[in-house]
């Protein structure tokens, strides 16, 4: 659907729900999507629609310089994780406004991520490359407790905390097993996080909320809170460092997530990224402090808007995510009578009857989400326990579904992960 001289933008994956926001911007939208995965309703609402493998970043920046030479483009966004370098190899070959490859590369590469700020001045979390247990074992012995991650893994998956030498070997064998060949090693950080979800002003950078955090020994989140309760002491430190990242890493324009750990040293970073922030956290940030980030950000690309100044909170909001044990789900109950409480503003399932329950190895694996508000952060962490607790999952044990995956069973993209096969464009 095209609008005679309105400005185009391509957007790389996502949902309806974004083209939506883009349209009422004023953008006529060229939509880059795989064939598998578009919802066709979507293609009501755009200019153009492109079915490729949009994970693909050279494909995508050659598909998008035809289409530019054809009617020019104003930007090319993605507000996806997978479609962010596609995003960003098309913004730099056509030397269009937005983040561009150098930027999304350090983002994504955990390492490279480490080594930069450590040349900044930023901070100074030890980090290395590994393969091996003895790779293990001399990061631990140099710099006591540490985390190993895949080098460009996301949702938590293949996180492992070596607690100490003892641990070592074991840790070792499960990356074995799992595949995980080639690791990012860190200092393990201790303390309470917290992800910040900012949006950067033509380089100036406005927080717009705080999100206190909940995980399982695995490192996958299982509750989100909002506000987070930090005092104006680590809301101002936790500020500067984040600011000070983003110049760093060069985020100018558009939404980041950003986590970060509170240590009794001060906040340090765990990574970040140009995008907002998954998990609903979106949802929880609209309905807790009346921002709609993705609306946000095409009414900036457009022109539209000055940068904004967060309201305070109001009120409360918490996400639970429901969990399940390994197995076959033989019922789930309680789910219409928690729909129904009017503090729920959204309840979504991902299993049902006969579906097979994975152990949880990212976050992937969790069995659904609860979003509820509350008169406080208190009172909706509260409320969004004891609603949960209401929903059960039945499930009856089943060989298959405890047996070890590997990272190639979980990961679609197993390489990519492992930093063994970078993909982009150019080296």
């Amino acid at each position: 659907m095209t609008h005679g001289n309105a400005p185009r933008i391509a957007v790389i994956g996502g949902q309806v729900a974004a083209l939506k926001k883009a349209r009422k911007a004023g953008f006529d939208i060229v939509w880059v999507h795989g064939p598998h995965e578009l919802d066709p309703s979507g293609l009501e609402l755009v200019a153009e629609a492109h079915l490729t493998d949009y994970r693909d970043p050279q494909a995508v920046a050659d598909l998008l310089a035809a289409v530019h030479r054809h009617r020019p483009l104003a930007r090319v966004v993605s507000i996806i994780e997978d479609g962010l370098e596609s995003a960003a190899a098309a913004t730099t070959a056509l030397g269009l406004p937005g983040t561009g490859l150098d930027t999304v590369r350090v983002l994504q590469d955990k390492l490279a991520f480490r080594e930069l700020l450590a040349e900044r001045g930023i901070e100074g979390v030890a980090a290395r490359l590994g393969h091996d247990e003895a790779d293990i074992r001399a990061f631990v012995a140099e710099f006591g407790p540490a985390v190993i991650k895949p080098r460009y893994g996301s949702g938590s998956l293949g996180v492992r905390l070596v607690q100490g030498p003892e641990a070592v070997a074991d840790v070792a064998a499960w990356a074995a097993e799992f595949g995980l060949h080639t690791f990012v090693m860190e200092q393990y950080l201790q303390g309470p996080e917290f992800s910040v979800e900012a949006f950067s002003f033509a380089g100036e950078h406005v927080v717009i909320a705080y999100t206190a955090k909940e995980k399982l020994d695995s490192f996958v989140e299982v509750g989100h809170v909002q506000p987070a309760g930090l005092d104006a002491d680590a809301t101002a430190r936790i500020d500067a460092l984040v600011g000070r990242m983003l110049d760093a890493v060069g985020v100018k324009d558009g939404p980041s997530h950003s986590e970060v750990i509170l240590t009794a040293d001060g906040p340090r970073l765990v990574e970040s990224h140009n995008r907002r922030g998954g998990d609903r956290i979106t949802d929880l940030t609209h309905e807790v402090y009346g921002t709609d980030i993705d609306a946000l950000g095409f009414l900036w690309y457009a022109d539209r808007t000055a940068p904004i100044t967060p309201g305070p909170a109001r009120g409360g909001g918490a996400i639970r995510f429901l969990t399940a044990e390994p197995g076959i789900v033989e019922s789930v109950t309680g789910a219409d009578e928690v729909r129904a409480d009017p503090r729920v503003v959204a309840l979504q399932l991902s299993v049902a009857p006969g579906d097979t329950v994975a152990p949880i190895a990212w976050s992937y694996d969790r069995s659904g989400l609860l979003i509820v508000r509350g008169e406080s952060a208190d009172e909706a962490r509260a409320l969004a326990h004891e609603l949960a607790a209401r929903i059960t999952i039945k499930t009856r044990p089943d060989t298959a579904s405890g047996t070890p995956r590997s990272i190639a069973a979980v990961a679609p993209r197993p390489e990519r992960l492992l930093g063994t096969t970078p993909s982009g464009t150019g080296s």
